[in-house]
C-alpha cells in the first residue's frame, strides 16, 4: 500500500518552512510521495490578501523541482467553488481506493482550527494527520482541542512533529511589501519569480 502524504495551503507564498515539513513528514512517516495542493478560493483566508492562484501554482513547481518524490496538484485549484479538504480527500479516495493510505500534512495553526473546517469528523475517516509543530507553538490550544469528545477517539490520526523552523507567510508578505531581505526564508527560484513579477508590493 502506497504512502501518501498531502501538503495543502494557500501557499502565499510557499516558503522553507512548508519544503522543510514536507521533506520531514516524507522521511519520518516512510512516505512514498507528497503532493502539493494549492488551494483555489480557500473558504478560511481573506481573499484580498491572497494572490492569483496561477501565480502560487507557478511558486510551488519552481519551489519542488528536483525532489522527485514532491508533485504538485491542480485538484483544489480547478474544481468550481470553495476548497474543502473534504472534498479533496473525497476524491482522492475514489481516485486510490485501498491503494493508498493519505496523510494530510499541515502546520498546528491548521489543526487548531480544524472543528470550524466542513465536516471535520468525516475528514479523519479519510485520513491520517501529520501535524507539524514550530517554535513556541500554541499546544495549549491543540491539547484542549483533542479533550473534545468527538475527537478524542480519533487523537491516534493526528501525529505531531517538531520543527526547527519558524516561518510564517505572513510575516514574508510584509517584509517584500516593506523591501526588507526574504532571501533566507524562500527559495531562491520562488524569490526571483516574485521579484520579476511584483508580487506582494
Amino acid at each position: 500500500m502506497k504512502r501518501i502524504g498531502i501538503m495543502g495551503g494557500t501557499f502565499n507564498p510557499i516558503h522553507k518552512g512548508h519544503l522543510a515539513l514536507a521533506k520531514a513528514a516524507l522521511r519520518e512517516y516512510v512516505l512514498d510521495e507528497v503532493i502539493f495542493m494549492p488551494s483555489g478560493t480557500p473558504p478560511h483566508k481573506a481573499l484580498g490578501k491572497i494572490i492569483d492562484k496561477e501565480d502560487r501554482f507557478k511558486m510551488v513547481k519552481l519551489a519542488i523541482k528536483g525532489v522527485k518524490q514532491f508533485s504538485v496538484s491542480r485538484l483544489e485549484m480547478d474544481r468550481q467553488g470553495l476548497s474543502y479538504a473534504v472534498d479533496t480527500f473525497n476524491e482522492l479516495k475514489k481516485k486510490y481506493g485501498d491503494k493508498a493510505k493519505l496523510f494530510y500534512i499541515m502546520g498546528l495553526d491548521s489543526i487548531n482550527e480544524i472543528l470550524e473546517w466542513r465536516k471535520p469528523l468525516e475528514l479523519f475517516k479519510l485520513c491520517e494527520f501529520i501535524v507539524g509543530t514550530r517554535p513556541g507553538s500554541r499546544i495549549r490550544t491543540f491539547k484542549r482541542l483533542v479533550k473534545f469528545p468527538p475527537l478524542q477517539k480519533e487523537v491516534d490520526k493526528i501525529n505531531l512533529m517538531e520543527l526547527n523552523e519558524d516561518i510564517s507567510a505572513s510575516e514574508i508578505r510584509q517584509r517584500l511589501k516593506s523591501n526588507k531581505k526574504t532571501a533566507a526564508l524562500l527559495p531562491k527560484a520562488v524569490a526571483d519569480y516574485i521579484r520579476k513579477h511584483k508580487l506582494y508590493r
